[in-house]
Formats: C-alpha cells, sequence, structure tokens
C-alpha cells in the first residue's frame, strides 16, 4: 500500500502546485479503505485441546486441557491473522507438569481453503523436588520451588474452518489440529506422558467433602459440567464371553513416536477496530 502511495503522489506532484498538492494528499489519504482488525478472546469455559500419541486413525487419546488466548483476524485476508494460545492443566500443584503455547509467524490460507498457521510451539515441563518425611507432624509433601525448563520449535497449526463458523454474532467455532514426529521435536513427545494430563475436564467444578464420614463414604464429591473427557475405542479381550472374556482393551497401541493435538475452540469477539493507512498532509501555510 506505501509504494502505491507514493507513486501516486509523485504522478500529482508533478501537475500540482504545493497548496493543491496538500490538499490532494489529504483526500487521498481519506479514500484508502479502512480494514477492520477483530479480535477474538478464546472462551475457556467451551474450548478443549486433545492430546494423543500417535496420528489419524491410531492416534491414542491420553489427556484433555483447557485452552486460553485470542486470535486477531484481517477482515479482508484471513492470511493475516495472528494466533496466540495457551494450553495448561487446570492443577497445577503437582510435583511435575507440562505447559504448551502457540504464537503464529504467518497464516497463508492453502489450495483446499483450510488454513495454515505457521509459528513457534513452546513446551515447557515444570519441575519441583518432592520431601516427604512421615512423622507425627506429617501434613502431606513439601514441594520446592519449580525450575523449568522449556524448547520451541517451529510447527504449522491447520484450522480446518477458517471461513468463520459462527453460532451466532459475536461467536467464532474453530478446529486445529497439530502433529509431530518425535525426530522434530522429541520434548513434545515426551511431554505427552499418559496419567500427566487430565482424563476429564471439567466446568464450574465445585468440590466439597462431606459432613459426615460414615461406611458409605466414597470420596470428596466434585460436580460440574462435563467440557471434554478421554474416548478411546476398545476391543473385548478373551473373546465374546464365557470363561476366556476378559474384558475390554484399548483398540489402539500408543505410538510413542508421534504425538498429535487437536483443538475445539470456541471464540467471543472482543473488539472491531479500523485500521487506516495514513500520512502526514503537509500544510499550505508551511509550504
Amino acid at each position: 500500500m506505501k509504494s502505491r502511495l507514493q507513486h501516486l503522489v509523485q504522478r500529482i506532484g508533478n501537475g500540482l502546485r504545493p497548496a493543491l498538492l496538500a490538499l490532494a494528499l489529504i483526500g487521498l489519504t481519506v479514500s484508502i479503505t479502512a480494514n477492520a482488525l477483530e479480535t477474538w478472546r478464546v472462551d475457556p469455559q467451551h474450548s478443549a485441546a486433545r492430546l494423543y500419541f500417535g496420528r489419524g486413525s491410531q492416534a491414542f487419546e491420553i489427556g484433555v486441557v483447557r485452552i486460553t488466548g485470542d486470535v486477531n483476524f484481517e477482515s479482508k485476508d484471513p492470511g493475516d491473522s495472528t494466533v496466540r494460545l495457551s494450553l495448561q492443566p487446570d492443577d497445577r500443584s503437582r510435583a511435575d507438569y507440562a505447559e504448551i503455547s502457540f504464537t503464529s509467524k504467518q497464516s497463508p490460507t492453502r489450495s483446499d481453503g483450510k488454513l495454515a498457521v505457521t509459528g513457534n510451539l513452546s513446551v515447557t515441563r515444570v519441575k519441583r523436588s518432592v520431601t516427604m518425611e512421615p512423622n507425627e507432624a506429617y501434613h502431606g509433601p513439601e514441594y520446592g520451588g519449580p525450575v523449568a525448563y522449556t524448547d520451541t520449535r517451529e510447527i504449522t497449526l491447520v484450522f480446518s474452518n477458517p471461513g468463520r463458523g459462527a453460532v451466532h454474532y459475536e461467536i467464532m467455532q474453530l478446529s486445529g489440529a497439530i502433529s509431530v514426529s518425535r525426530e522434530d521435536f522429541p520434548q513434545l513427545v515426551d511431554a505427552l506422558v499418559m496419567g500427566d494430563w487430565p482424563a476429564t475436564l471439567m466446568d464450574d467444578e465445585k468440590c466439597e467433602a462431606p459432613s459426615t464420614v460414615g461406611e458409605d463414604y466414597s470420596g470428596v464429591k466434585c460436580p460440574g459440567t462435563e467440557i471434554a473427557s478421554v474416548n478411546n475405542p476398545v476391543v473385548p479381550t478373551g473373546g465374546t464371553g464365557g470363561e476366556g472374556y476378559y474384558g475390554f482393551e484399548p483398540a489402539v497401541t500408543p505410538d510413542r513416536n508421534y504425538a498429535s493435538i487437536t483443538l475445539d475452540v470456541k471464540l467471543n469477539q472482543t473488539s472491531a477496530a479500523s485500521q487506516v493507512v495514513s500520512g502526514a498532509a503537509p500544510s499550505a501555510a508551511n509550504q
């Protein structure tokens, strides 16, 4: 846009006096079409990422995690979108846990209409020492200060429906996916440890202990609304019934050489501002 403006200014300047040139520049600047920059905030109560070992039909789900962040769309060009996402477990009081974040650098639209967002994916593994000394005053494990290890690689996050799958005004739903190999990003694959990520993601969860403890005590109750939960296909073992029947086992064996993440993101629009290309037009009084 800047080169076009300079070209027009040169052509106008060749045929106008300074005072008229200033007026022409003012009119030219005002006539440039404004581009709307829309900011959308991730709704963490209704957005979830699913973590897998493997990929495609052989992916084995190991956990679900909440998503936070924001997305900026340039209304006339989805390729100018900027994406910032963070995946963090709700419970970070454990000795070891991991966090994943993504910041886009470019977002070209592919020939199939999907939005391929290339950017930096960072994996931070947090470790803390644990001290347990059972004695009369023992009240649980004591954790040392957190030590974080971060590794960043460039990856591509593909959104399958960048054409604004809006539920209604000011709400948008996007679906995305990432897939990497251990060779390309070993820290990400190692961060997806089975058992380290929640199997169920709840909203409005309120944990309450019963006022009395009796023979029917079954632990703390945590009612709430389920957002997502791990769901791996299973197959029967030892036949379909009878003496050889032992129950069910996962239909897919985890392939720890690949990691995949799928994203189901609900966005709420927070602003829509206009960006106008402008320049300081010289006034006639300064000529």
